[in-house]
């Protein structure tokens, strides 16, 4: 009688994963345990800091100046009514089936895991802002719901984005030198507002003009080929910190204002954080269209397109397809970087840590808060930069670049 071979072992699932990738040999699987061991030691003793050794207390009574800074209590019901509005925006472009609806989707789902989260914690323990997170989380459900309904009303989005622009501002601004729309200066905004206003603005509008700088450096025109290559070269050349400091002084000067103040510093950073990532957005593009086979160039202009024609529709279209990964790594660096603002008087999230650590109840802690403070901005730059991330990687499965 012939004896039964033995089954042939599984090359799929978690067990075979971690045979050929942790344990394929002796060195491998001591580097493994070692590895292990080390950190499991490190996460235990993090963890039993957090919930045991931390004192959360200083982070959790300022949380109102983490979100806003200054901006009056009386009126944070404005900025809740800005989220809300982004919220249901985002709801109703989640609602579609296409592949563009489901990178904002993705985005959607983990802004309302945030926005449910907080909504929790507000009706239980916070009471100043009891009902807020509820609105926001409400408003998505609502846009959810209504794009679902009506998939018509997915038509308007771009429309409803650009309103959503102006509503939000007038919303955070003001309208009106009394009542519910009051105006409230650029002073007394801060916290992560601060810091979502600045990468906002600064990645939106750096984004044509890097397209426009790219372009124009490539130009077969002189003077705009060199004005282009100057202000990329000469942007390119200092860091952020000095444009801010040049922006804050030269910006009054060029618009001919005696008084610097009558220009807000927060208009001036816009400026400078605008004009700065737009060089190294046009360096990001220009990369991009000299990865264009000329071939392509050569094959639309022999099809009849004029040049305006075959740059829009032929050669941007590939070369921003190749350099996704680039523009997105330099938004997340700008939203990391509108922390240097401080500079011009601002106080971001990042700067307003400085703030709450610097408080006498802080100093009465032993050894500080600036660990714990530390930990919480780590996480919360964290989310947003993964969520940039990963609708990176969505983007860039949708257009056939490649998987990461």
């Amino acid at each position: 009688m012939i004896e039964a071979r033995k089954p042939p072992i599984r090359q799929t699932g978690p067990v075979a994963w971690a045979r050929r990738n942790l344990f394929g040999g002796i060195a491998d699987t001591i580097v493994t345990l070692v590895g292990g061991a080390l950190l499991v030691w490190a996460l235990y003793s993090l963890l039993t800091w957090v919930f045991t050794g931390a004192h959360w207390e200083q982070v959790w009574n300022n949380l109102k100046l983490f979100a806003v800074y200054r901006f009056p209590t009386h009126l944070l019901w404005r900025p809740f009514t800005m989220v809300a509005l982004v919220m249901f925006l985002l709801g109703i472009g989640a609602a579609g089936d296409k592949y563009e609806s489901l990178i904002v989707r993705g985005v959607f789902r983990w802004f309302m895991y945030a926005a449910g989260a907080l909504a929790v914690v507000g009706l239980v323990f916070w009471p100043s802002v009891r009902f807020g997170w509820l609105a926001v989380a409400l408003a998505g459900m609502a846009g959810l719901g209504l794009g679902t309904v009506v998939p018509s009303v997915r038509r308007l989005l771009p429309w409803l984005w650009g309103a959503s622009v102006v509503v939000a501002f007038l919303l955070l601004y003001g309208v009106f030198e009394d009542g519910p729309l009051v105006r409230v200066s650029t002073r007394l905004w801060g916290g992560f507002l601060l810091t979502l206003v600045l990468s906002v603005v600064g990645i939106v509008v750096s984004f044509p003009l890097g397209i426009l700088l790219a372009l124009g450096r490539r130009s077969d025109l002189p003077v705009i080929k060199v004005a282009c290559t100057a202000f990329i070269e000469v942007v390119r050349g200092a860091p952020l910190i000095t444009w801010l400091f040049i922006a804050s002084l030269l910006v009054p000067l060029l618009l001919g204002l005696s008084d610097p103040d009558s220009i807000s510093a927060l208009a001036r950073s816009m400026v400078a954080v605008t004009l700065f990532s737009a060089a190294y957005m046009a360096e990001n593009v220009r990369g991009g269209l000299q990865a264009v086979p000329r071939g392509q160039v050569e094959a639309a202009r022999a099809l009849g397109l004029s040049g305006w024609q075959t740059t829009l529709l032929i050669v941007l279209p590939q070369a921003l397809r190749a350099v996704i990964p680039a523009i997105v790594g330099q938004a997340i660096g700008l939203f990391k970087d509108t922390s240097l603002v401080f500079i011009v008087g601002l106080f971001d999230f990042f700067n307003v840590a400085d703030v709450v650590a610097n408080q006498p109840a802080s100093l009465l802690v032993p050894g500080g808060i600036r660990l714990e403070l530390s930990l919480f901005l780590a996480v919360v730059y964290w989310f947003f930069a993964y969520r940039m991330s990963a609708a990176s990687r969505q983007l860039e499965t949708q257009l056939g670049v490649g998987v990461r």
